[in-house]
């Protein structure tokens, strides 16, 4: 079961991203930013999770979920401001920054799941302020660029073998580290260099920018799985997580309105 969720997970994972991309490309940067961080690998990882582990070791894993949800913030404004060198500076800082964060984390341990989500929330708020109004990066418009099958099977193989990889890792680790490494950005990761080499800097950028705060539906999730999946199953736990984690994505589409 172990693999087959690891080859679920790249191949889930790997044709969501690829498409959610491509509508980031159609729709623009801010309808795009919002739409590639709805659940895809971290659906597949917590139903395999409950399956394997049971409701308490989910439990286990919440209040490090909205820690990890915070270094992703982090990571995501370390890319976007090292975008204005190069793509490689902004890959090895980004990544940098996410693993010493993430050591730092699982040793400080901070176990208050609402504590937690609060101090998310502020710095994800101030890190989107930091880059909207310190930086000015601005929204773009959409792309009419066009994919062969090829490019997009490319795209795919990339972004699923990013999530796969983490799925991997996260089976040997205890819950609140696996909270942790289960939050690690290969979404965004993957989104974020296939935009700035399909689309360009400035691209990636903005739609990064507004996955900043699109973060916040996956903590929306996870909380809607945990309570959710012991009441109702997994299958219509996960439905309903989903719908109130895209529901939240929509109730942000018109505050990003307001923003440049």
């Amino acid at each position: 079961m172990f693999y087959f969720q690891v080859f679920l997970s790249f191949l889930i994972a790997g044709s969501w991203i690829a498409v959610l991309t491509l509508m980031a490309e159609r729709f623009g940067s801010k309808a795009g930013g919002l739409i590639a961080n709805l659940p895809s690998n971290i659906m597949i990882t917590l139903i395999f999770i409950t399956l394997s582990h049971g409701n308490s070791f989910v439990g286990g894993m919440l209040p490090a979920i909205p820690v990890g949800l915070v270094i992703d913030s982090v990571f995501l404004v370390v890319f976007i401001l090292l975008l204005r060198y190069n793509l490689l500076v902004s890959i090895l800082g980004s990544l940098g920054s996410w693993i010493l964060l993430a050591i730092l984390a699982d040793r400080i341990h901070l176990d208050s799941l609402w504590i937690n989500i609060v101090n998310y929330f502020i710095i994800t708020i101030i890190a989107f302020l930091f880059v909207e109004y310190g930086w000015k990066i601005p929204a773009m418009g959409r792309s009419g660029k066009k994919y062969t099958l090829g490019q997009m099977a490319i795209r795919a193989g990339f972004a699923g073998g990013i999530v796969g990889g983490v799925v991997l890792i996260s089976h040997f680790v205890p819950a609140y580290l696996t909270g942790i490494i289960t939050t690690f950005p290969a979404v965004l990761f993957s989104s974020m260099v296939i935009l700035a080499v399909n689309q360009g800097k400035a691209f990636a950028q903005a739609t990064g920018k507004v996955m900043i705060l699109s973060t916040s539906n996956i903590l929306i999730y996870t909380l809607a799985v945990y309570y959710t999946y012991p009441l109702i199953g997994i299958v219509w736990g996960t439905i309903v997580s989903f719908i109130l984690a895209f529901a939240w994505v929509a109730l942000l589409r018109p505050v990003m309105k307001r923003f440049s």
